[in-house]
């Protein structure tokens, strides 16, 4: 592999270049599969608080000094001492021969990281009758599909089963499944449901006077009692779910003597009205939550669809304190698209510099990432990527921005860059050495920077 050749924004000339990889290290638990640049975190989205469980005793040199754990990103120490890279950032002395660490001196152990992607493990729910072993490196995707992973019931009602008994929770246990009232034809929370049948208007009842009327509509005798021939003074409880009614003297005594069934129907209207006002609050909330996706959904359109990508960093000395220390040595965009149905892409950059050019200069890549329209677009990639280092100074009305262009060749050493993603996304390729540190210094404003990536989707294909 050749470096590239940096291109400054005088000369704006295209060369065809081997593409650069980005040696990526991630800091949070990560658990790498041989390259750094592949790395997937283990606890993400759906999979949570994974517990790994091995088969045998992990082996000593494998486990971390510090956390006493099995290492990961293994991160070797100038005296030779393995630990984990979130580990050995936090100590200034070695914890098993005190020798000093001078910070950012640690370097990545791949051939570790794959011992320790070889061990084998068990099902993280194996307590709960999975039989599934492995090897490190296949948890992930296992436990993705685990039908004995432990999930929490997305209706809300706060159950907790197995991923297999999905299915049962939802249609048969669920509190807050909906039922359909078979009089009223009303969706109602399975709990509420006993409590809205005292009351449903639709329900069919017989005048509680016993007149004659019988077989119509809670709601229509409610509006016959006032008519009835065999009227009398209703009980007060009635809207409550009292049907009796009768002379004075027989109301009153009615009243003294069924306090208890009085105070049911009461606590029972408050549990109605409890069941429905948190039916109503949950309804709510899924309508806010679908309005702040939308709103996200809105916000990532206008960057995929706009000018591909124009990227704003804030706080980039933080960031760039951060990568010198060695605590994230890599940043990332959001996911763009070349075009409305176009490649899916991410930019990268390493504001402390990537592997051999750390320290001295700003890196910047971009990977292509596995996308809803690969199916039909060419490949392997070939499309000219640039990138701009924009200048917001305007000295004399005229930008002096810094730019970088890519032209990728198709090569059996590339298809790692440029053939079809077959994982989330493939090796990241670009500028290793973008631009001198130094020289960053004058396109930094308010401690922000902007980087855009342009793909040319008019470039011809070889």
């Amino acid at each position: 592999m050749l470096p590239p050749h940096p291109i400054s924004s005088s000369g704006a000339a295209v060369i065809d270049i081997p593409l650069t990889p980005m040696t990526l290290s991630r800091t949070p638990i990560a658990l790498i599969d041989g390259d750094p640049s592949q790395t997937k975190d283990l606890i993400d989205g759906e999979v949570n608080n994974v517990d790994i469980v091995f088969d045998k005793e992990l082996p000593d040199e494998l486990a971390c000094p510090c956390c006493e754990q099995a290492l990961r990103l293994a991160t070797k120490a100038p005296c030779g001492h393995l630990y984990c890279q979130e580990c050995l950032n936090g100590l200034k002395n070695c914890m098993v021969c005190n020798a000093e660490i001078p910070i950012g001196s640690g370097k990545l152990e791949k051939n570790t990281m794959r011992k320790i992607q070889a061990l084998g493990v068990l099902c993280s729910w194996q307590d709960q009758g999975c039989s599934w072993r492995g090897v490190l490196k296949d948890l992930e995707k296992h436990a993705l599909g685990c039908e004995y992973r432990e999930i929490v019931c997305k209706q809300g009602c706060g159950q907790i089963y197995a991923k297999k008994n999905e299915e049962l929770h939802l249609l048969e246990e669920c509190g807050r499944r909906g039922v359909i009232c078979p009089d009223c034809n009303k969706e109602i929370p399975a709990k509420a449901i006993d409590v809205h049948n005292k009351f449903c208007g639709m329900a069919i009842i017989n005048c509680p006077n016993q007149c004659g009327l019988e077989n119509v509509t809670r709601d229509l005798a409610h509006a016959h009692l006032p008519l009835c021939p065999k009227r009398g003074n209703g009980c007060p409880f009635g809207e409550f779910g009292c049907d009796y009614a009768g002379e004075k003297r027989a109301l009153q005594k009615h009243i003294s003597e069924e306090p208890i069934r009085h105070l049911t129907y009461l606590c029972d209207g408050v549990v109605e009205l409890k069941m429905l006002l948190t039916h109503m609050q949950s309804q709510m909330e899924t309508m806010t939550k679908a309005m702040q996706d939308l709103q996200i959904k809105s916000n990532i359109l206008e960057k995929l669809y706009g000018s591909q990508l124009v990227w704003r960093i804030d706080n980039f000395r933080q960031k760039q304190n951060e990568a010198r220390s060695g605590a994230k040595s890599t940043i990332f965009s959001t996911p763009f698209m070349s075009g409305r149905h176009g490649y899916k892409m991410i930019c990268s950059v390493c504001p402390y510099g990537d592997g051999a050019a750390r320290g001295q200069y700003f890196s910047i890549y971009v990977a292509i990432m596995r996308g809803e329209f690969d199916a039909l677009l060419p490949w392997p990639f070939t499309h000219k990527v640039t990138f701009t280092l924009m200048d917001q100074t305007r000295i004399n009305g005229k930008a002096n921005n810094k730019t970088y262009v890519v032209k990728p060749i198709t090569s059996r050493e590339n298809k790692v860059f440029l053939e079809r993603p077959v994982s989330e996304r493939n090796a990241a390729f670009g500028a290793q050495k973008f631009c001198d540190l130094s020289q960053l210094e004058s396109f930094i404003v308010d401690d922000t920077i902007f980087i855009k990536v342009n793909i040319d989707l008019e470039t011809e294909r070889g």
